[in-house]
């Protein structure tokens, strides 16, 4: 059973929890990129998105949001699009995993902070926030995934 040196806990118990946000994240990611011009289409949705919530945003965030993020909704678009497909290429593949996790960790919390909700409260961005955090810290990638490879040559051990 693959056990990690540091962890007692066999990683082989995380690898559904692995599959099922690295698919997640892949099918959002597809559809973003599938509705057209390369995840560019997702703008439009992306700025109704942040109009929507920008009253309930974080007060801190705010100004990144109306400065920054609505002006360049198309490149946020397509940054936001192709990084969901990559967090769930990495995470279902094993594949630096922690790297992975860490990257689709910072896309929840950018969504939280911009819908205002925190850590505490229920629901599914919560859910991926955390279950991504356990991936990330448990380096869930090396239960039959690309991880346990690649540590196995240990030529590369950075994100595995």
């Amino acid at each position: 059973m693959a056990t990690s040196k540091t962890h007692s806990v066999s990683v082989l118990y995380l690898l559904p929890l692995r599959l099922a946000v690295g698919l997640s994240f892949l099918i959002t990611g597809q559809a973003k990129i599938a509705a057209g011009n390369w995840g560019a289409a997702y703008a439009t949705s992306l700025t109704e998105f942040i109009n929507a919530n920008i009253e309930n945003a974080f007060a801190f965030y705010r100004p990144f949001l109306e400065s920054v993020v609505i002006p360049n909704a198309g490149k946020f678009a397509v940054l936001v699009a192709w990084g969901e497909l990559l967090v769930g290429l990495l995470i279902f593949l094993g594949l630096f995993t922690r790297f992975g996790a860490a990257v689709g960790m910072f896309i929840v919390l950018n969504y939280m902070f911009t819908t205002g909700m925190g850590v505490w409260m229920p629901n599914l961005e919560v859910m991926y926030l955390w279950a991504m955090f356990t991936l990330m810290v448990c380096s869930a990638g090396r239960a039959f995934g690309a991880d346990q490879i690649l540590r196995s040559t240990r030529k590369i051990r950075l994100f595995t």
